[in-house]
């Protein structure tokens, strides 16, 4: 019985291990054809022709591209990138003998800008061009795009036309303000007519069948604009403004600015100064009476004659428009913009200085503050005057002497007689009004009598420490580091 029972066993054993062994050699026969198909998939195919030979055609412009698949996921996109660029540097850019571009060509620097500007315009631009075909290893990617000559052409023809157009109704527009005086607007829409028109610099632009007063051609654009610059004019304050030396707040300078001998509103100039002497607001805009207010911010002790230059502003009368700065840029390549200068005359600051000393209400014939307060606001940015009505600051210091409480105690146990010292300092502005006020009451001076002890009092240790402290504060209000 057992015997029988292992034998089936070895059987039912010897069955299991030969359909294992069908079954590992089938799956590795699968393994191994799958590898071998695998290794067919990835065969590389050959490289088309265009790859290695460029295509030449009379009719079509070649863009051909490539990029690296190895650890760049936008690889397709940039193939395509380089295959346009590739086809836009087929098409030539010739400049017209009646082209502004033209008429600037010398200018190597200008022109080399100005050429990089109108290939990436033509890039960007560039319309009905037709994928011909890919190609693809597992390191690169291939593009090949074509564009017929004669469809760009007329694509390109067409759409200069239109853009000619648009700029001739910004122009009409412009002539609009004009006539309503509104300059500044009418200003904006030249420059950015002028701005439209960029892409086409390199050619003739005719602007007759628009039917525009004066403006024929592009150049006839750019001188309306130099023109209507050029009738900017400032009418500068009848006396020279003065400057005083680290004011807290000045004054702003008021400018008449005018165009065609009307107020030029709502326009913007640039303020450029000497910035070790003195400095403005970079920026400033006329108001609706056309008066520019120039308002200096910082004012150093240089005393002499110095300037504020004020320049039409293009680039904030368009910083809401649709030009790019390089479009602006061209321009001022073209244009002359004028400058206007502001004397300005940078002076001390005039102090007016009032003292009164007395010791028990009579005269101190010492001048003892008097020569201390001089001595301490006498500095490079100020000056002491002796017309009040030439001063930008006034400072009033009254000082007396009276009798201290406790005089008599002193008196009756020492002999001595002690007396008081108090000092008022008053700092008025130009319109006489008190700006700041100090008071000193804890100066002492002893003595055998009344009046020796006030004398004393004026040359006390403590006056000097007392009243510099004073007057540092009051400076504080006069200078502003």
């Amino acid at each position: 019985m057992q015997r029988n029972i292992l034998i089936t066993y070895n059987v039912q054993f010897s069955y299991f291990l030969r359909s294992f062994t069908v079954l590992v050699f089938l799956c590795f026969s699968s393994m191994l054809l799958a590898q071998k198909n695998n290794k067919q998939e990835i065969v590389e195919t050959p490289p088309p022709d265009w790859v290695s030979h460029r295509p030449i055609s009379s009719t079509k412009y070649i863009g051909i591209g490539v990029a690296s698949k190895i650890g760049n996921p936008n690889y397709q996109f940039e193939a395509k990138k380089n295959a346009l660029y590739d086809l836009s540097s087929e098409i030539q850019v010739n400049i017209s003998s009646n082209s502004m571009l033209y008429s600037v060509q010398n200018n190597n620097q200008f022109s080399q800008s100005f050429n990089s500007i109108i290939n990436l315009k033509s890039i960007e631009n560039i319309e009905g061009y037709r994928l011909v075909d890919t190609y693809e290893n597992d390191k690169q990617y291939w593009v090949y795009y074509e564009l017929d000559k004669e469809e760009y052409a007329r694509q390109k023809a067409l759409k200069k036309k239109n853009t000619i157009a648009k700029a001739a109704e910004i122009i009409k527009l412009s002539l609009i303000d004009d006539q309503q005086k509104n300059y500044a607007a009418g200003l904006r829409k030249k420059i950015q007519a002028f701005s439209v028109l960029v892409p086409y610099l390199n050619e003739e632009i005719d602007f007759s069948e628009h039917n525009i007063p004066n403006i024929k051609t592009i150049f006839d654009l750019t001188k309306e604009i130099q023109i209507q610059i050029q009738a900017i004019s400032i009418e500068p304050p009848k006396t020279t403004p003065i400057l005083k030396p680290y004011q807290q707040k000045y004054t702003p300078i008021s400018v008449n600015v005018f165009i065609n001998k009307n107020p030029l509103i709502q326009f913007p100039f640039s303020c450029n100064y000497d910035d070790e002497i003195l400095q403005t607001q970079d920026k400033c805009i006329s108001n609706q009476k056309g008066i520019l207010e120039v308002t200096p911010i910082y004012v150093t002790a240089n005393f002499q004659m110095s300037s504020i230059e004020l320049q039409p502003d293009l680039d904030a009368l368009t910083q809401n428009d649709s030009i790019s700065p390089t479009n602006l840029r061209f321009l001022k390549s073209f244009i002359q913009l004028p400058k206007f200068s502001i004397a300005v005359s940078i002076q001390p600051i005039n102090i007016y200085l009032i003292t009164k000393e007395l010791n028990f209400n009579k005269p101190n014939n010492n001048a003892i503050i008097k020569n201390l307060v001089f001595n301490k606001l006498k500095t490079n940015e100020i000056s002491i005057i002796n017309d009040s009505t030439q001063a930008d600051y006034i400072v009033k210091i009254i000082s007396n002497t009276n009798e201290d409480d406790n005089s008599d105690d002193l008196k009756k146990q020492f002999n001595l007689y002690l007396a008081q010292l108090n000092v008022e300092l008053d700092l008025y502005n130009k319109e006489k009004q008190i700006i700041y006020h100090q008071s000193i009451n804890d100066i002492y001076g002893y003595g055998t009598s009344l009046t020796l002890a006030g004398s004393n009092t004026y040359n006390s240790e403590k006056l000097t420490p007392r009243l510099t402290e004073a007057l540092f504060y009051l400076k504080r209000k006069i200078v502003w580091y």
